[in-house]
């Protein structure tokens, strides 16, 4: 297992097929179905509560229907936008990567101005609800104390989808890290201060020490 609190981004100890996992019944969260399974890794995305995102692709997200990436990943309307401000996103990254290596394996992250991406792989029995309430609950309270702001930071809903093989993990942690070229916010993903995207290499590989 990798080191407590790294800030690189690590691959899983090993890669599952869910399809080769125990079945497991849909948990519900909120309105929406999500389907865990242990040992499996997973490709997430959590927004500002002022985001929307269609219903429909919200819908197959959380029952895993195959993902058309560049059709339905991202939300279709901006909102506050509080994560565009470098300490708020900073603060964000800082707490996803607090226990890499010991709770989860986070592979890729991606903090943009109104929603995060990241592909994780819980370790040790962990769920990945937990990881994700843990994640939401202390940075909403820590970025309202920041800007000084009350009331909701987050959407209650997060949306997962299982990650099926090397190939998938691969596509999800290459769509993860080039968010903000997508968005029109880089050039290059290395460019974006808020994502595992700035430790590869030219050729997409961890860049070394």
């Amino acid at each position: 297992m990798t080191t407590r609190h790294s800030k690189k981004p690590e691959l899983p100890d090993q890669l599952i097929d869910p399809r080769s996992a125990p079945f497991a019944e849909p948990m519900f969260r909120g309105n929406l179905p999500h389907l865990y399974k242990p040992g499996c890794s997973y490709f997430v995305t959590f927004c500002l509560f002022d985001v929307a995102w269609p219903r429909k692709i919200a819908r197959e997200r959380a029952l895993n229907k195959p993902l058309d990436l560049a059709r339905s990943s991202e939300p279709r309307s901006s909102g506050s936008c509080l994560l565009k401000d470098p300490d708020v996103a900073r603060l964000v990254e800082d707490a996803l990567l607090f226990f890499q290596g010991d709770r989860y394996a986070l592979s890729a992250w991606c903090v943009m101005p109104n929603h995060v991406h990241a592909v994780v792989t819980p370790y040790d029995g962990r769920s990945l609800l937990e990881i994700l309430h843990s994640w939401k609950s202390f940075t909403a309270h820590r970025i309202n104390t920041l800007l000084g702001r009350r009331g909701r930071v987050w959407q209650q809903e997060s949306f997962d989808h299982l990650v099926r093989s090397p190939d998938s993990f691969e596509v999800f942690v290459t769509y993860t890290e080039n968010n903000p070229v997508a968005a029109g916010l880089v050039s290059d993903p290395r460019e974006w201060p808020f994502s595992s995207g700035r430790f590869r290499g030219s050729e997409g590989l961890p860049a070394g020490d």
